[in-house]
């Protein structure tokens, strides 16, 4: 597993090398200031390695509409760290099942809203990039 990949060519390299999976991240945005976000790069990154390794994508996944996108982006699964830590040190055991029931109620109503029935066949068409 590698964490920190940013671009279709570091994912490339990564499946080559033997990775079996990679973690596309820019470390919450604080190592070069105004650095691309994860849902920037993650369809160019999809578009290379889709299929041969494991995609994870963390930064900026707050709410259960994040998920999906990411998803729909071409992520394999949505990593979340920060939420969960503030969960935990706010609120334990309790504050963490707080966040993740609450973030899974609101995945399951940005599935409803955009027709999608099984998280395992995210259409991309869902999310449009606003110019």
């Amino acid at each position: 597993m590698v964490k920190g990949v940013m671009s279709a060519e570091e994912a490339v390299s990564c499946a080559e090398a033997g990775a079996q999976g990679i973690v596309v991240s820019n470390h919450g945005g604080r190592v070069l200031d105004g650095m691309a976000g994860t849902a920037d790069v993650l369809p160019d990154i999809a578009a290379a390695v889709k299929g041969r390794i494991t995609i994870f994508v963390d930064g900026g996944i707050r709410h259960g509409e994040d998920i999906l996108k990411m998803l729909a982006l071409g992520a394999d699964a949505v990593l979340i760290g920060r939420p969960a830590a503030v969960a935990a040190v706010g609120g334990g055991a309790e504050g963490v099942k707080l966040l993740l029931d609450t973030l899974k109620r609101q995945l399951m109503d940005a599935m409803m809203i955009t027709g999608v029935r099984d998280l395992s066949h995210v259409p991309a068409n869902i999310v449009r990039k606003l110019d």
